[in-house]
């Protein structure tokens, strides 16, 4: 029965780390990602967008972001 007990802490402790792990490789990726859209539209534009964007509401950013071009609120 200890040794039941004993494997099924260890197997918890594997899992743990493993969530662990995926949490630092999904925030690597984001990194990465985000790095990857400041290069393609240049710092000074992407803090502008953010410096924007943090000024509203984050939805109301996205929202306004999303739509069609011709739409009249970006033009």
């Amino acid at each position: 029965m200890e040794r039941e007990r004993a494997a099924l802490e260890q197997a918890q402790k594997e899992v743990e780390e493993r969530r662990k792990r995926l949490a630092e490789l999904e925030e690597e990726e984001q990194q990465k990602a985000l790095e990857k859209l400041v290069k393609k539209v240049g710092r000074p534009n992407a803090i502008e967008i953010l410096e924007l964007s943090a000024a509203m509401k984050p939805k109301v950013a996205i929202d306004l972001l999303k739509q069609p071009k011709g739409s009249a609120a970006l033009a």
